[in-house]
């Protein structure tokens, strides 16, 4: 199943996609918890993040991000891991002004995330 019209606006990363379906054997319930997990751990560390963002902590951005990239890129979320990446090196590199509008991008990533994922897990037979 396409999650999005095109390539420019696709959320999710087919491949990993069909990745998590083979581990999970068509198991809906397997697939929601690693969305929940997912979720979960974005909740628990973003806020954190954008906290550090407005005291311009790059030790912690770099961390945070860093933790977040990871997560993203296990749900097929690549261009939300790419947004944290860019957050990993401006905290490597402590060029940690202007920052917001990555921000904002990754909260409407997690909004279609949210969306389509549920979606897509009532597509599945």
């Amino acid at each position: 199943m396409e999650l999005s019209q095109t390539p420019q606006n696709a959320l999710f990363n087919e491949e990993k996609l069909a990745e998590l379906h083979q581990i999970a054997s068509g198991n809906k319930e397997f697939l929601k918890k690693i969305a929940d997990t997912y979720v979960r751990q974005f909740e628990a560390k973003f806020p954190e993040l954008k906290q550090m963002v407005r005291e311009r902590n790059h030790e912690q951005i770099e961390q945070l991000a860093h933790l977040l990239k990871g997560a993203s890129y296990s749900v097929g979320l690549d261009e939300t891991a790419a947004r944290f990446h860019q957050l990993e090196m401006a905290g490597e590199t402590n060029e940690t002004s202007n920052l917001e509008p990555i921000l904002d991008e990754i909260e409407a990533d997690m909004h279609r995330f949210d969306q389509e994922w549920d979606a897509h897990l009532n597509e599945l037979p």
